[in-house]
């Protein structure tokens, strides 16, 4: 049963756009706020990566997110478990592989005492 509590939904959902502005900003020490130390990220390619892989990333400029706009977005709250679903246009350039147009994605969050921090995200492209 998913807990419908507005404020909770609407935490969650900030912090998605919290972590939307980091990643496009690249700013991991914003970044680092939303993204939990155990992180997995299955990207639109099929790449698995953790959090210090991302954040390494970023931070050598391989991983650069020129693009992301999120939409119909949904929200699902079990405790402190959140799950939001969403689409996004989206450019990302991954080393030497270049992903742009639409993707769907399936992104958990877990709430810390500090805020809801994402510990799993997946992302299929949309044909």
């Amino acid at each position: 049963m998913t807990d419908d509590t507005p404020d909770k939904h609407a935490s969650l959902i900030a912090a998605h756009h919290a972590r939307l502005k980091a990643v496009l900003d690249s700013d991991t020490e914003a970044l680092s706020k939303v993204v939990a130390e155990d992180m997995v990220y299955v990207s639109s390619h099929g790449a698995i990566q953790t959090r210090p892989e991302v954040f390494a990333a970023f931070q050598s400029g391989t991983l650069k997110i020129e693009r992301m706009v999120s939409s119909n977005i949904s929200t699902r709250i079990y405790g402190d478990m959140g799950i939001l679903i969403y689409q996004a246009d989206a450019k990302m350039v991954d080393g030497v592989v270049t992903v742009e147009g639409a993707t769907r994605s399936t992104t958990v969050y877990v709430r810390h005492i500090d805020g809801w921090k994402m510990v799993s995200q997946h992302q299929s492209r949309i044909e």
